[in-house]
């Protein structure tokens, strides 16, 4: 069934203000939010919402539908009077941004009515209502609370983007809305449905920006759909005459042109990942130097997943007169937030996709590949150009190529590791095999996945959940890195750990690399090298750092800045050690135990070693290094402190895929304590 929520509006719903809280009023925000084109058909999605369980949102980016549907939610009284409304997204930066956006819109203070939720970090209160939060993290709530009691609406925005959490989040709440709604009923769920009496039932929205909404609505039993359109102008569409093989000068040199010739607006470009935008955002700056002051100057902003919220708000504001914004941005600009101001797109045609790569190596590991978009991310770069006037879109590929490009993006849990997500699933007393999913992962992911967890110690040969293994879930990390803090209570050495453990889990790399200097970062590193590797002189970088916590801010930057550390990075794993310490406390884990000043880290290899089993490679005659449960020959990443190095056994924190297969992450350990480690961990595998 198929609605259009701009041609069959309902009568006027009362709103309700009495959820809102004095703030600043601000009469732009409010005029921008009513010229929204989703504004139209508010109470036509407000009907539907109303008389439905389930409603698909098919919206064009750029309607306003992400921060428009949970207000009109609120406003028309659709969550009850103290019920909370979860958006989950599937990338940190868009609900962080978008909770601030909506935050202001509703008048009120960030953290308070409108909140946020993800991994290490949280703006809520109990006055919240609205919480935008990421798949991954409502997947944490659920643990705590299977049935999501708190919430009376749940809007699953970018379903589109088919992320594993957000997959499992989706088949999740179609049980759960069975038992809530119809608690009695046993074709709702059983004698576990019972489980929902007494709690109001739960409201589902499923919002997409493609035209996939049918296989939503066919998942929640023909679920209505509602189409927002949304402001869209002309956009002129240029192909590339030949393949671009280097993608990146193709898109100076089409920037350079837009700049000398081309008509006046903003400039989006689509990269791959953050080392493509860093690097082309130096150059041209480089560029914009050299403009005669009577030119036309450049601006250049940068937005990609890992990069502090303070630096993604440059991307929104307005562009100074006498100026064009460059933006550079990885494909969290496709969707998930409409940047004002943009007229012209360079789309490079490439995206870093994750994939898991059990059957080439035998022992499986997941890498960032990049690979050709699809024609629906196609169409959705291109749509950015044309959201405020006629633009243009430049694509760095032939007019054939992207007739190759298959339809729509393959779903991540077809692709990715499962180890993580199905923990979460163990905790839940669910098998992924038997959940109802949109899609099926194959086969060989979920039987390397069990494998894994059977090594870790996180389940026994049953596929029963282990109490080690309800541990290592409470910990907002992959299961190798909680395997290594619980390791460590055995080792004595749990300070230390964390403080490794906290630098792997930032976003950002600690270690600078800029190719022009590689000399002096080599030597200003030297100071904190570790004969072992890598670990360990992270440990030696935080100890180093922790000795500053009594100077200023700007101390701290210009000690970082002198030894090419990134200090956002340093700063966001003292954060997340807090958190972990928490977490720590919570399962008796006593996070100040310590092996001291010690150069000895033996105990900390030892912990590493118990959650990198799967991670660990033996020196080959040829000097290549061969996955010790695997197939594959790695090779010792160059920026590894033992790249040159010919130590008998190492462990490693990944590996990545570009020409080979490299380690990246890398400790050396005694042989005969990796040989030990594998014979205790050689079980059968579940069946």
């Amino acid at each position: 069934m198929s609605k259009d929520a701009h041609s069959k509006p309902s009568g006027d719903m009362k709103r309700s203000n009495k959820h809102s809280k004095a703030a600043v009023h601000n009469p732009e925000i409010q005029r921008q939010r009513r010229a929204l084109p989703i504004t139209s058909g508010r109470d036509a999605i407000i009907e539907h919402i109303r008389n439905e369980d389930v409603v698909v949102i098919l919206g064009e980016t750029g309607s306003g539908k992400t921060t428009q549907v949970p207000q009109y939610i609120l406003e028309g009284g659709l969550a009850g009077d103290a019920g909370m409304i979860a958006i989950t997204q599937p990338r940190r930066v868009a609900a962080t941004s978008l909770a601030d956006r909506v935050a202001n819109e509703q008048e009120v203070r960030l953290g308070t009515q409108v909140g946020y939720s993800v991994r290490f970090d949280e703006k809520t209160s109990r006055s919240t209502r609205i919480k935008f939060v990421t798949d991954g993290m409502i997947m944490r709530e659920l643990m705590s609370d299977p049935l999501l009691s708190k919430y009376n609406v749940v809007i699953v925005d970018e379903a589109h983007e088919r992320t594993i959490r957000t997959d499992i989040f989706i088949a999740s709440l179609k049980t759960i809305q069975k038992q809530r709604n119809h608690p009695t009923d046993e074709d709702g769920g059983g004698k576990s449905a019972t489980k929902g009496a007494g709690i109001p039932p739960l409201k589902v929205i499923i919002m997409s920006a493609t035209m996939d909404a049918e296989k939503f609505s066919k998942f929640f039993d023909k679920a209505s759909i509602v189409y927002v359109k949304g402001r869209t102008h002309p956009v002129e569409i240029f192909h590339t005459s030949q393949h671009q093989a280097d993608y990146v000068e193709a898109a100076l040199k089409t920037f350079y042109q837009i700049h000398t010739d081309r008509p006046d607006g903003d400039v989006l470009i689509f990269l791959p990942g953050q080392e493509d935008i860093e690097s082309l955002a130096d150059t041209i700056r480089s560029f914009a130097k050299r403009l005669p002051h009577t030119a036309k100057q450049v601006l250049v902003c940068t937005m990609f997943a890992s990069q502090p919220a303070a630096q993604i708000e440059k991307v929104f504001k307005t562009t100074p007169a006498n100026t064009r914004k460059c933006i550079l941005a990885t494909n969290i600009a496709e969707t998930s937030i409409t940047i004002p101001g943009v007229v012209h797109v360079i789309d490079t045609g490439k995206h870093k996709q994750k994939r898991f790569l059990a059957g080439d190596t035998g022992g499986g590991f997941d890498t960032l590949l990049t690979r050709d978009i699809s024609q629906s991310s196609a169409m959705q770069r291109t749509g950015r150009a044309g959201r405020e006037s006629k633009g243009y879109c430049y694509r760095l590929y032939t007019e054939a190529a992207f007739k190759d490009m298959a339809r729509s993006l393959e779903p991540e849990i077809a692709r990715v590791g499962l180890a993580s997500p199905m923990l979460d699933l163990l905790c839940l007393d669910i098998e992924l095999e038997k959940l109802e999913l949109l899609d099926r992962p194959d086969e060989s992911n979920v039987v390397f996945a069990l494998k894994a967890l059977l090594f870790l110690g996180a389940i026994d040969a049953q596929k029963r959940i282990t109490p080690l293994g309800r541990k290592m879930a409470s910990f907002p990390l992959e299961p190798s890195h909680a395997r290594a803090i619980l390791a460590s209570k055995d080792h004595a050495c749990t300070r230390e750990v964390l403080d490794i453990i906290s630098v792997l889990s930032a976003s950002s790399k600690l270690f600078m690399d800029i190719t022009e200097k590689r000399d002096e970062i080599a030597e200003a590193r030297a100071k904190f090298k570790h004969s072992s590797g890598d670990h360990l002189t992270i440990l030696n970088v935080v100890r180093s750092y922790e000795q500053l916590a009594s100077e200023t801010d700007s101390a701290k930057k210009k000690w970082c800045r002198k030894h090419f550390l990134n200090e956002k990075s340093l700063a966001e794993a003292m954060a997340i050690r807090e958190q972990l310490r928490q977490v720590c406390t919570r399962c008796e884990v006593y996070w100040k135990v310590s092996i001291g000043e010690t150069v000895d880290g033996d105990p900390v290899l030892r912990s590493l070693a118990a959650a990198l089993i799967l991670n660990a490679a033996i020196l080959q005659p040829d000097g290549t290094y061969k996955q010790a449960m695997g197939h594959a020959k790695v090779k010792i990443h160059p920026g590894s402190l033992l790249t040159d190095k010919k130590a008998p056994a190492i462990i490693y924190d990944e590996l990545v895929y570009t020409t080979q297969i490299y380690a990246r992450g890398v400790s050396s350990i005694p042989k005969s304590d990796l040989m030990q480690m594998l014979a205790g961990a050689l079980k059968p595998a579940p069946q």
